[in-house]
């Protein structure tokens, strides 16, 4: 199983964007080796959108971003690390992946 790269927090306006490297180079490694890919990158964003991280004053230590983010825009608060892990898991889950039976 391949993950694309967890967005790190970039608005444009009201809108979380995609921001990272790789998406297509994983996406493409998946297609070549039959391996299944979690786009991470696209959950990710569709997540910071609908809780609404956008627009953002650039304070990554308070409000509802500082409990998600730790003090930057791109590693996690426990908060955060158990919403991406659920971002993950829950696509595991809807392939239909063999690791979906070991997940709690």
């Amino acid at each position: 199983m391949l993950l694309t790269p967890v967005a790190a927090l970039t608005c444009s306006g009201s809108t979380a964007t995609r921001n990272r490297g790789f998406v297509d180079e994983t996406r493409a490694a998946g297609a070549a080796t039959g391996a299944p890919v979690v786009d991470l990158q696209s959950l990710s964003v569709s997540l910071y959108n609908s809780l609404r991280f956008c627009p953002h004053n650039g304070d990554f230590g308070s409000g509802p971003v500082g409990a998600f983010f730790c003090g930057d825009r791109t590693h996690f608060e426990t908060y955060g690390a158990r919403r991406i892990a659920a971002l993950v898991a829950g696509d595991v889950r809807r392939q239909g992946l063999p690791l979906a039976a070991h997940l709690v």
